[in-house]
């Protein structure tokens, strides 16, 4: 029987305030070991007020960051940050983990590209590769070079960016029977 129904308040967006209900674990990989303080891990929750064994714990796929400095609102129990990325999109490059929303973010501070498209793939030695294909009415050298320089200033390492038609990345983006637009391709399956 559960004795309390929601485990989760919301206080102050984007942070998630969490009670004693649920206690949240961040995780790093599936080693189920708790991840060091101010690092991103994986959202898993454990309700502990329900009357019943087994306990359950929910592994999210959500990747955060959990915040322990006290709340401005006086509050200093532990809460959540906003989410990084799924664990699914996580990609190892040069040793650095990164999520596709952080090179999309990147990629949307630049008003004069007209589309993108990010591909992750594996390389021969079965690393992560990442190739993002641009399209602008005016490519040149200078802006590549300044998106390559945002790049190593935000997540400190530069992917593959190459200049790419417009209708080539709209078929990418586009395929058929698909509603929306793809921005991330995901070919290491």
């Amino acid at each position: 029987m559960i004795t309390k129904i929601s485990c989760l308040t919301i206080l102050l967006m984007p942070f998630i305030q969490v009670n004693d209900i649920c206690h949240p674990l961040s995780e790093q990989d599936s080693t189920e070991t708790p991840i060091k303080k101010g690092k991103i891990g994986e959202l898993t929750i454990t309700t502990l007020g329900i009357e019943a064994m087994p306990l359950l714990r929910f592994k999210t796929g959500d990747m955060m960051k959990a915040l322990t400095r006290p709340c401005s609102c006086g509050r200093t129990t532990l809460r959540l940050g906003p989410i990084a990325g799924r664990k699914k999109q996580m990609i190892k490059y040069k040793g650095t983990t990164l999520y596709p929303p952080a090179m999309e973010n990147i990629l949307n501070n630049f008003n004069t590209l007209e589309c993108f498209v990010i591909e992750i793939s594996h390389n021969a030695i079965g690393t992560d590769e990442i190739l993002i294909r641009i399209a602008s009415a005016n490519p040149t050298d200078q802006l590549l070079g300044q998106i390559k320089d945002h790049f190593r200033a935000k997540l400190r390492v530069t992917p593959m960016i190459e200049w790419t038609d417009k209708n080539v990345i709209d078929t990418l983006r586009f395929p058929k029977l698909s509603r929306k637009p793809i921005l991330v391709i995901d070919k290491r399956k």
